[in-house]
């Protein structure tokens, strides 16, 4: 072999050296992007909630804000497994003009005949109330093209009282449930109440019914149904124990069904934290049902302990609380199998009490620079491990979870330079149990 020809292997080996690494470089930048993805909607969006259709795909909702109009509206987008993104954004066309709170986020909800209820809320701008407002739903029976006229979610109707922080589950029987914290009590209650509507076969909803008349005004409710068909509902109670000396105490509360909201049980204690508190915390319960056992997770600054704390109960009354973390913050479970996960927010920010939602698109309460999104591992009521699903780069919070083929989907709002948006990523829990 000449020298000349030594020189061309020599390059063409280079040459080749150079594709492959590039090659490489760019699957890894790939990998590294479908770690973390944000949604397509070309908008501001805030309130991310995850749930599942009728199919059991995993469905993300959220709240965008329009750059043209600057006016909300719901969307919503069904996760495909084999690509593992979501799809192309669904906008409920009748929800425009809606408003928004980091703890009561827009919903989807799928019954088993394939209608899809979105549930929304609106402020009654003209009223001497800031805070009246009445909560939506419109239907849909062709996947999302077409949209019903919205009506209400309740009874009353009245443009006085507010009404939000709501939840909803499909049922056992295929039928739609909702939860909401409803001021038609006005001054004659403190804070607002607890009621409860389902849908009828063929129908919207149909009528309320009161659960409780006082409770924590602005901080999110918990409706959940396990496999078995019983309904789980869990919220923030006002109350005055004679431990107090009748003074006021808001602490997380459980109630439950087992046949599909005809009946509910009496108001049980989670935890009697007796948090002194005249203010509302913005920060509700979230549970999990594995093994039949009823697992909640909550957030409490009771006798200057801020932190998120876990129980669990079997039939029962729930055991003795037991603290997770001391800077988490907005907690949502879910369970995978026999585990119980949960995900959070972490920031070295204090949560400060506030009276009444607020509406603007930003919704990092707190005001941190920085937030991180947390994902831990639970047995025994103490948390195993944790993993970092952010690095707290940006103000990530508000997140939520749901299982998805095994592993965890999580989505979470994203605030950089003051314009937020909706992450998510699965986490291939596998490697971490």
């Amino acid at each position: 072999m000449n020298f000349k020809s030594i020189i061309n292997s020599i390059i063409l080996l280079s040459t080749y050296i150079l594709i492959v690494f590039t090659s490489c470089t760019n699957v890894n930048k790939v990998k590294e992007l479908k770690k973390e993805q944000s949604i397509n909607a070309g908008m501001e969006a805030v309130g991310p909630y995850l749930t599942h259709n009728s199919d059991k795909k995993a469905v993300l909702c959220w709240t965008a804000k329009d750059s043209i109009d600057s006016l909300n509206r719901v969307q919503y987008a069904i996760f495909d497994p084999v690509k593992r993104t979501f799809g192309s954004p669904v906008t409920v066309t009748s929800s425009i003009g809606c408003s928004h709170s980091p703890e009561s986020m827009a919903k989807v909800a799928f019954k088993k005949d394939g209608t899809i209820i979105a549930v929304f809320a609106r402020k009654f701008v003209k009223e001497k109330n800031p805070y009246a407002g009445a909560i939506y739903y419109s239907t849909s029976n062709d996947s999302g093209k077409t949209w019903s006229k919205p009506l209400f979610l309740h009874s009353d109707t009245s443009h006085h009282y507010g009404r939000n922080f709501f939840d909803l589950a499909t049922l056992e029987d295929g039928e739609v449930a909702a939860i909401w914290l409803d001021g038609r009590f006005g001054k004659a209650q403190k804070g607002s109440a607890l009621f409860f509507s389902r849908t009828e076969r063929g129908k919207g909803f149909g009528a309320d019914s009161c659960l409780n008349k006082s409770t924590c005004e602005c901080c999110r409710t918990n409706l959940m149904v396990d496999n078995q068909g019983n309904i789980h509902v869990a919220y923030r109670s006002i109350q005055y124990p004679a431990t107090t000396a009748g003074a006021q105490v808001r602490d997380m509360v459980y109630i439950s069904s087992v046949d599909n909201g005809k009946s509910f049980t009496k108001e049980k204690a989670i935890s009697n934290d007796n948090w002194k508190i005249e203010g509302c915390p913005h920060s509700g319960p979230s549970l999990a049902v594995s093994s039949n056992k009823v697992s909640a997770v909550w957030f409490s600054a009771a006798e200057g302990k801020a932190g998120l704390f876990f129980s669990t109960a079997a039939g029962g009354t729930f055991s003795k609380r037991r603290s997770l973390s001391t800077n988490g913050r907005h907690p949502q479970l879910t369970t995978l199998g026999q585990q119980i996960l949960m995900v959070c927010e972490e920031s070295d920010a204090s949560p400060s009490p506030a009276s009444h939602q607020g509406t603007a698109m930003s919704s990092h309460q707190e005001g941190a620079s920085s937030a991180k999104v947390q994902l831990s591992f639970i047995e025994n009521g103490s948390i195993q491990k944790s993993v970092s699903i952010t690095d707290g780069t940006f103000a990530d919070h508000h997140a939520v979870i749901t299982p998805q083929d095994g592993n965890a989907l999580i989505a979470w709002v994203r605030e950089n330079k003051g314009i937020p948006t909706i992450y998510y990523t699965i986490k291939e829990t596998a490697d971490d149990k």
